[in-house]
């Protein structure tokens, strides 16, 4: 088979594509797919920058049963039968199923994915001094906490992280607190400062 190169063609071809992806609702990769052509192919088609062979046309046009006649025929509008072409219908589900699934997987952020691994190290943390060190036998600010888990775990809190943390362990009565004085507390803390610290008989316990 030959290529067709005249010009006025190839506008009616790109003219063709566009009729059956506004028709069937595909993309331009998803015609290339259902129909079983290269999509890089396809797309200089449509954009008028390669010449087209006839079995390609072909193979555009046989699944949704258009005949080359009428393809070719500048004066007949393409009327494209969506009920006859159950086999359509499967694969536009198919590919919205993977659309979401894609999505769904670049919803989770290698960034947002650090970041919960952070917090994740925050609680635990503090999980840990709360119930198995002798951290709080001595009354600690949150800026003292700050400072030491810097230094000792490499971990880095702020005061309101920290305080939002330390709540349901006050809760449970595991730990106390107390004002601290106001002049006393270096820094701005959104929230009013205590001191956090464990009873005798707790610290004893560990």
């Amino acid at each position: 088979m030959g290529k067709v190169t005249d010009n006025a063609l190839a506008i009616l071809i790109s003219s063709r594509i566009t009729e059956i992806m506004n028709q069937t609702g595909l993309s331009l990769n998803g015609l290339a797919s259902f129909t079983g052509l290269t999509a890089g192919p396809l797309r200089s088609h449509y954009n008028k920058t390669l010449t087209i062979t006839v079995e390609h046309v072909a193979k555009i046009c046989r699944p949704f049963s258009i005949s080359l006649a009428d393809f070719f025929n500048p004066k007949i509008t393409l009327a494209i039968d969506m009920d006859s072409l159950p086999d359509l219908h499967i694969f536009k589900e198919t590919i919205s199923a993977q659309e979401q699934n894609l999505l769904l997987k670049q919803k989770i952020d290698p960034a947002n994915e650090a970041v919960n691994e952070d917090l994740r190290r925050q609680r635990e943390l503090i999980a840990y001094v709360v119930y198995a060190s002798d951290y709080f036998s001595e009354p600690r600010t949150l800026e003292q906490m700050v400072d030491d888990f810097k230094e000792n775990y490499n971990i880095n809190f702020s005061t309101e992280r920290i305080y939002s943390l330390l709540r349901k362990y006050v809760g449970r009565e595991v730990l106390q607190r107390k004002p601290l004085p106001r002049p006393k507390c270096k820094g701005s803390i959104s929230r009013r400062p205590f001191l956090y610290f464990k009873s005798v008989d707790e610290t004893q316990q560990l």
